[in-house]
């Protein structure tokens, strides 16, 4: 027979899909702080950086419907390049 375990005032982890990362965190700083106008991401692969542009890409699109300047985002090779107040429409 299967036994069921409970469990109170546990560490719960970050819920799927909340949790920033890295490189979304690092965008909300650039746009908010500092005169910079582009910056850029390098990764090891183009697959990596492919899997990464498309967590930047639903980032930027929620960004860009609530800022009239918004950011664009697009991968050359290994890297992803971020473009301040580029919004694309």
């Amino acid at each position: 027979m299967n036994r069921l375990k409970i469990t109170y005032n546990v560490q719960a982890p970050d819920r799927r899909g909340f949790a920033k990362s890295e490189e979304v965190k690092a965008i909300e700083d650039f746009l908010t702080s500092g005169n910079a106008k582009n910056m850029c991401f390098e990764y090891d692969t183009k697959e990596e950086a492919k899997n990464k542009l498309a967590t930047i890409s639903g980032h930027k699109r929620k960004y860009n419907e609530q800022h009239p300047k918004g950011y664009d985002a697009y991968r050359v090779d290994k890297c992803i390049y971020i473009i301040r107040g580029a919004k694309v429409k």
